[in-house]
């Protein structure tokens, strides 16, 4: 019987994961083959502010398509619309770019036309509108939907609060109501008087009060005399202290406008002005440097049936086309030892090859040329060099990695090969395959693995949302 090889197994195994991961991207994104299926028709409008490709086209709230292109005409936008083949839109139709539901996506409505008899008499191909045509009336989004919207709420409530004191006081209730009010205040009234009128009848013993606490508040003040001299001594004191030293700041305030001492020299001096502010712009552009330098860091691990190989990867890029790579690689093959030993007897010589895992190191720079990427440097504790190629917005990436020339192992004596598939499950998951030191038949192996990545932006996230303890 016929059995596969376990580099064979491993091999169909990469090749069915790439062939899956190809179907997924395509998928997700959306692509198409062959001839698009519908028609085209071209909108434009004043502004399409949030609307993008692939954004829904409907018709009644059923969506009929979907916008194909987005792009200027005479600083006018223009929007390039693929309906469906099995709806026919009619001559007079609006297109309107609305929000689906208070905060969804955007997309573009198509409102048709009131149909009169006449144009309904006319025939069915000068009816419709055919491909390629332009939608003559389009209405474009507006932020003075949300402040009408706000002023109709409020005109709701003003109308509810008429409409509630209307029922209230044009009623008998309401009058009775009021008359209610009005018998509260004329009691209010009467007390308010019969408070009056007490005080004027008592008011000799409301005097007789405060000349008491009057007279109270004279004795504190006499048996208090002496301490509230102090103080007002200590008040002179630091009033003349106060005096001394506005007097020492005018003296060195004329000191500094003489251009004496440091400060001086600082104020007065244009050669010392020009260093300061020389210094202050360097510092100010490597701030800046450091704040367009990106950071990711990255942890992987690959399976190599049975052995795993660790990575942890720090990526430093100052601009968009020019990065450097950090990497510490935990490789259960990085060190490798040979034994030979005699058996006695018969005499035989025995020759043991050893792997240890050993910790490598690998320093890159990388240039980058739209799709294609170059890196130069250490790989893995080796001189080599790599090509990257990026695809789908950089969710996929296929790496060929060449290094180790010069290998004292035994059947290792071709360069080291490495070709690696990446794919970005998310904006942190990823998953690779690959097939690793191919040019060496007997060291060769398939992977796979799986790895996270986190950008500036995620580090920040992740660190604010920790717990602070109190």
């Amino acid at each position: 019987m016929f059995k596969l090889s376990a580099e064979a197994k491993v091999g169909l195994l990469v090749l069915v994961g790439s062939a899956v991961l190809l179907w997924m991207t395509f998928s997700v994104g959306k692509y198409e083959f062959g001839e698009k299926k519908g028609y085209t028709l071209v909108a434009v409008f004043d502004s399409v502010a949030g609307l993008d490709a692939k954004a829904a086209v409907r018709m009644a709230g059923v969506k009929i398509g979907t916008v194909e292109k987005v792009g200027l005409e005479d600083s006018r936008a223009k929007v390039i619309l693929r309906i469906n083949p099995d709806v026919k839109i009619q001559r007079g139709t609006k297109a309107m770019v609305k929000t689906l539901g208070l905060l969804g996506e955007k997309y573009v409505e198509l409102i048709p036309p009131e149909v009169s008899v006449m144009e309904a008499a006319a025939p069915e191909g000068s009816r419709y509108l055919q491909g390629g045509e332009r939608i003559q009336v389009t209405v474009s989004p507006s932020d003075v939907d949300k402040l009408i919207n706000q002023l109709s709420s409020i005109s709701d409530d003003v109308k509810q609060v008429t409409a509630s004191l209307r029922q209230v006081f044009g009623s008998e209730r309401g009058t009775r109501s009021m008359e209610d009010i009005l018998a509260d205040l004329r009691t209010t009234t009467a007390n308010i008087q019969q408070f009056s009128s007490v005080l004027r009848s008592d008011g000799s013993e409301v005097v007789t009060r405060l000349n008491e606490l009057v007279a109270s508040l004279n004795g504190v003040v006499g048996e208090n005399r002496d301490n509230l001299k102090v103080t007002m001594e200590n008040v002179r004191e630091a009033s003349k202290n106060a005096e001394l030293a506005l007097a020492s700041i005018e003296s060195t305030a004329r000191k500094i406008d003489r251009g004496e001492g440091t400060l001086g020299k600082l104020v007065s001096d244009e050669s010392m002005y020009n260093n300061v502010d020389s210094a202050a712009k360097g510092i100010s552009d490597y701030t800046t440097r450091v704040e367009r330098l990106k950071t990711s860091i990255g942890f992987r691990a690959e399976y190599m049936f049975p052995e795993v190989k660790d990575y942890f990867t720090l990526e430093l890029k100052p601009r968009p086309d020019q990065y450097y790579v950090l990497e510490l690689v935990s490789d259960p093959f990085g060190k490798f030892s040979q034994t030979t030993t005699t058996a006695t007897p018969p005499g035989t010589t025995v020759v043991t090859n050893t792997f240890e895992n050993k910790l490598k190191y690998s320093i890159e720079f990388a240039k980058r040329f739209g799709n294609l990427a170059i890196r130069m440097g250490l790989i893995e504790s080796s001189g080599g060099a790599a090509v990257d190629y990026f695809a789908f917005d950089d969710r996929l990436k296929f790496s060929l990695e060449a290094f180790n020339s010069n290998s004292h192992e035994p059947n290792n004596d071709r360069a080291h090969m490495k070709a690696t598939l990446f794919y970005d499950l998310s904006k942190v998951l990823f998953v690779n395959a690959g097939y690793d030191n191919f040019l060496n038949g007997d060291s060769a192996h398939a992977f796979v693995g799986l790895g996270l990545r986190f950008s500036d932006e995620d580090i920040k996230y992740y660190l604010g949302s920790v717990p602070t303890p109190r």
